[in-house]
């Protein structure tokens, strides 16, 4: 899917646009990490219709504005390429929305110790652990992303979906795990090793997807 010439562009581009936002390359994400663990306290404390509601509208808003900043990055990746990352992104926004029309996914915090283990894990880990991870490897601001670019943002979305389980959105979770081993190990293998988080993410929840088939497909109980 990626070279390393492609990467490299990749991480250009994400040099570029920090420099372009300044201070709210840093404001922003920060935003949106505050915002999402609030409302996922809110969720964990008061589950129901209306927080999960609220915050996969958050979600939304992220994916949208995510698209968008791959778009402005044409020049860097190409017109075809930041059009096609920026398109697949704002379909990731769109079934966030029928998620939220149909109430598909009931964001909550599973009794299952493994679940909750794992739920919780990669929510931190694409609000936290990957921009620390991105310095541990040398990945320093401006050359580097957080919650609001597409992997830490869908690493935390696969941790809520993995802890919202049965009650999920089923065919997002299928693409944005598939999508998350793909392009993780794609990107990570060809110069931006922190991504093997993101694929470490879709791994986990392609597992969580066969392993609790019967519950997510069938209607089983809250696990």
């Amino acid at each position: 899917m990626f070279d390393k010439e492609k990467v490299e562009e990749i991480l250009k581009g994400i040099v570029w646009l920090n420099k372009e936002m300044g201070i709210w390359a840093l404001i922003v994400p920060a935003v949106f990490a505050a915002v999402v663990l609030f409302l996922l306290y809110s969720c964990y404390k008061n589950p129901g219709k209306k927080t999960s509601r609220l915050l996969l509208a958050v979600y939304v808003l992220i994916y949208i504005y995510s698209g968008f900043t791959i778009f402005i990055g044409k020049d860097f990746m190409g017109l075809k390429e930041a059009l096609t990352g920026a398109v697949a992104l704002w379909i990731v926004a769109v079934l966030l929305i029928a998620d939220i029309i149909f109430n598909w996914t009931e964001v909550r915090l599973p009794e299952k110790a493994h679940l909750k283990i794992i739920s919780v894990f990669f929510i931190l880990a694409g609000i936290f652990f990957y921009p620390l991870l991105e310095i541990a490897l040398g990945f320093v601001f401006p050359r580097m992303v957080f919650i609001g670019a597409e992997c830490p943002t869908t690493i935390s979305l696969i941790g809520i979906f993995i802890g919202s389980i049965p009650r999920v959105n089923k065919p997002l979770f299928i693409l944005v795990s598939l999508n998350a081993i793909f392009t993780g190990a794609s990107v990570a293998l060809n110069g931006a090793p922190f991504d093997y988080l993101y694929a470490a993410s879709g791994i986990f929840g392609l597992l969580m997807l066969v392993i609790y088939f019967r519950d997510i497909f069938l209607g089983k109980k809250k696990l």
